[in-house]
């Protein structure tokens, strides 16, 4: 089977499963997540060095952490309750400091890295279709058809057209006439979400002003996204983040977008309705 072959099988499996749990509703939202969390926190301590023991003690952190957020977007928990984190962090710190092993510091520093770079965004997928006071399936959905729609359009673009290197050091493929051409194309996709009764009937205070926004938004960052995994790959010296997806490599480098334009696009939709 060639790799475009496997490619395309495994993201179709890959786009139907994320697909169905949205449909599906909040709880298997966030079982799949969990696992994306899981997966995505151990390959994230592998690409940084952390130590084995720590790595595992951040996954085990970052999960409770995923789980902690998955109860605030519930309404089982409220974001007052945030401030019990910042004991288990001084605790944490404190018993590093006693242990006093070699590096410790920079070591506890990939710990936190995980949390916020890995768990924080994956967590927030609950709470990002909660936004509007009910589950809305159309707010996930929307976000993964922009940010698909951004990596295929920089990926067609650039390889019709490419010429201008976007960030050569981190990315040697990348191109500006790509980021233009994704950029395009996911204003064009949140210009249709905009155009469609049903999401509109489900989301009222979403403009089509709004929705491009929204998809400049989750064009820019996930364009920055994938810059940013694309250095903890080349400082790492690995092709890929891990081995989980046949044909695209790990959860990193399938989420690499979405780890950095998700906060952006669930704060801007956060400031739409509650402003």
């Amino acid at each position: 089977m060639s790799n475009l072959a496997l490619r395309s099988i495994t993201g179709l499996v890959f786009a139907s499963a994320m697909i169905g749990a949205f449909w599906w509703g909040p709880t298997a939202t966030a079982v799949l997540f969990l696992l994306w969390t899981f997966v995505g926190s151990h390959e994230f301590y592998q690409l940084t060095g952390a130590s084995s023991h720590r790595a595992w003690g951040g996954i085990i952190l970052g999960v409770a952490f995923y789980i902690y957020f998955f109860l605030i977007g519930s309404d089982v928990l409220t974001f007052q309750h945030l401030v019990f984190l910042l004991p288990v962090v001084v605790i944490l710190l404190s018993l590093e400091l006693v242990v006093l092993r070699p590096h410790f510091a920079l070591d506890f520093a990939r710990v936190l890295m995980g949390w916020v770079y890995v768990a924080l965004p994956m967590s927030l997928i609950s709470s990002y279709a909660f936004i509007p006071g009910e589950y809305s399936f159309w707010l996930p959905i929307s976000f993964f058809a922009m940010l698909w729609v951004n990596d295929s359009g920089a990926y067609a673009v650039g390889r019709a057209i490419g010429r201008t290197k976007l960030f050569e050091k981190v990315s040697p493929k990348k191109t500006w006439e790509g980021f233009i051409g994704g950029l395009v194309a996911t204003v064009a996709c949140g210009f249709v979400f905009a155009q469609l009764e049903i999401v509109s009937a489900d989301l009222v205070l979403m403009t089509t002003n709004h929705w491009i926004v929204l998809a400049i938004i989750i064009s820019v960052f996930g364009t920055i996204g994938d810059l940013v995994e694309s250095h903890l790959k080349r400082t790492a010296n690995v092709k890929d983040s891990g081995v989980l997806i046949p044909g695209h490599g790990g959860v990193l480098d399938r989420f690499d977008g979405y780890l950095l334009a998700m906060p952006m696009a669930y704060t801007y939709v956060y400031l739409i309705y509650h402003l």
